[in-house]
């Protein structure tokens, strides 16, 4: 114990108290105030009880010793002294009593014991009640540690015709011999509590060294801080994370699983089934381990289930729920980047063929029909870009007409902006990349519904009246089999082949996300697809 003391004191690193040096301290300070506390009350109650039986005895004997005919005679005869102080030595002996004064009237006439005590009572002794109203009484004489405890009782000598107070017996105790007393006889007490104060303070160390042990070495700031650093981790994952005990109860749960399951507030210490509404999710069950996707509340999850296991049991489980909105979204983007890059290219590919065609007539030196053809080209495409301008003010929209109208050249299919168009500046709301998921999607789904026709028409009508931006794909296609409308919508459901059937799921998806609605007329004489997108979310 010393040497681990020592060892504390002497580390350079004292100034920070450790958990261990912390219990250790609090440990032996509580058994050290216990035990002195205890022994303390010990020595207090056995020294008042001590005092209290010194004051009754000294009052009873001195009573006693007045009421001998001994006493009382030689007050009268001088020859029964030698009898006298006789008893007072037996006395002395008996009663543990440090001396024992016998005075005539205020005069100490025989005395017997310690004469320190005697010379306390000498100058002033505590007799005048007894003299003067014959009463026994106990005084207590000086102070502090010299402090005597005097029983005091008065000789009533017998006259024949009267009785009178001739003198006084005083039975003196030394309180100093008292206070030794009570330490002599506390001498157990105090053993039993230094035994108890050593085996405080061996637990204490084991106690100590046992919870140091248990934190892993670490120090309570050290853990704290791992809590904070654990809980501002766990909160900062965008996927979705639950960690529950052995019995399913809720011990964390990140904002990103709360706003999944459109939890609020605290949740720590509730059944995970109730906190989530619905008992029959497959990643609730001990069987489900691997990576599964599943819908919860209309988003695609790839929920995961890993269990904690202490010697051998498990003590609980984390759930992991990945968002697969953001991946799909990613996949559109990149899907709709190349659709884009597609566009460009087959518009590349027209203006290449007709560069080669003015290429032909140069070689053939018809130099003339050069000019003629490259003025009509810059003619109708200037006239086809004025109008497409004053019909539709947004640039974005512009570009993608554009790039599907070489698109379209390409497949011999007819596509045009319907005349009546007319639109202004869209929302920062309608961004390129959902502009382009919405009608890049539906202007190649009516192309190739058109392509193997001999006059296939494609017509893009756009409006902004009213409260409602509309966009309007049709084509003069053979439309869409009744069987095809329940999954018109569905991912990855296409009549097309395998690895189709995502369009339209994205440009639905799209369409939810910019707060509108998309609506399908079909027959055998073509297709109409309509899209509403309020103009203020």
């Amino acid at each position: 114990m010393v040497e681990f003391l020592m060892k504390k004191i002497s580390n350079p690193n004292r100034n920070v108290m450790t958990i261990q040096l912390k219990i250790l301290g609090l440990v032996t300070a509580l058994i050290l105030f216990i035990v002195v506390a205890i022994t303390g009350i010990y020595i207090l109650f056995e020294y008042r009880e001590d005092v209290a039986d010194a004051e009754k005895m000294a009052y009873q004997t001195a009573k006693t010793l007045s009421y001998m005919p001994t006493a009382r005679e030689a007050l009268q005869d001088q020859d029964v002294i030698p009898e006298l102080r006789n008893m007072m030595d037996n006395l002395l002996r008996d009663t543990d009593a440090s001396a024992v004064v016998m005075t005539e009237g205020e005069r100490l006439f025989v005395t017997m014991g310690d004469e320190d005590m005697i010379l306390k009572v000498f100058d002033h002794p505590p007799i005048e009640k007894a003299l003067i109203f014959g009463s026994s009484y106990t005084e207590r004489v000086g102070k502090a540690e010299e402090m005597a405890l005097v029983g005091v009782s008065p000789l009533l000598v017998d006259y024949g015709d009267y009785k009178k107070v001739d003198g006084t017996i005083m039975v003196i105790y030394d309180r100093a011999l008292i206070i030794r007393s009570v330490i002599r006889d506390s001498i157990p007490i105090l053993t039993v509590s230094a035994i108890a104060l050593v085996v405080g303070l061996a637990g204490s160390l084991l106690l100590a060294k046992n919870i140091k042990k248990d934190t892993l070495g670490l120090e309570p700031k050290e853990i704290a801080f791992l809590y904070k650093e654990r809980k501002t981790v766990f909160s900062s994952f965008k996927d979705g994370m639950i960690v529950t005990d052995a019995e399913g109860r809720v011990r964390m749960m990140n904002p990103a699983a709360k706003s999944l399951f459109h939890v609020t507030g605290s949740v720590r210490g509730q059944s995970l089934k109730e906190v989530i509404g619905e008992p029959g999710y497959p990643f609730l069950k001990d069987d489900f381990r691997g990576d599964e996707e599943l819908e919860i509340r209309e988003q695609a999850i790839i929920a995961s289930r890993q269990d904690l296991r202490t010697d051998g049991r498990r003590s609980g489980t984390i759930f992991t729920f990945r968002d697969k909105t953001d991946l799909r979204k990613m996949s559109a983007s990149l899907s709709e980047i190349r659709r884009v890059s597609e566009d460009l290219r087959a518009q590349t590919h027209e203006f290449k063929n007709k560069l080669y065609v003015i290429m032909g007539l140069i070689q053939l030196n018809k130099n003339e029909e050069a000019i003629l053809f490259i003025r009509d080209e810059t003619q109708s495409q200037e006239n086809y870009a004025k109008f497409v301008s004053s019909s539709v003010r947004d640039e974005k929209l512009q570009a993608i007409i554009l790039g599907k109208m070489a698109k379209a050249s390409e497949q011999h299919v007819s596509f045009m902006v319907d005349p009546g168009s007319s639109l202004e500046r869209l929302p920062e709301s309608v961004d390129l990349n959902g502009l382009v998921t919405i009608l890049g999607n539906l202007i190649d789904n009516a192309m190739e519904a058109v392509k193997q026709l001999d006059h296939g028409e494609v017509v893009l009508f756009v409006s902004d009246l009213g409260t409602d931006i509309l966009f309007e794909v049709s084509d003069n296609g053979p439309g869409i089999p009744d069987e095809c409308f329940p999954k018109l919508f569905e991912r990855g459901v296409s009549g097309k082949g395998p690895g189709r059937g995502y369009g339209l799921a994205n440009v639905q998806m799209e369409v939810k996300l910019l707060g509108g609605e998309i609506e399908v007329q079909s027959d055998p004489r073509g297709t109409t697809f309509s899209v509403f997108l309020p103009k203020i979310r």
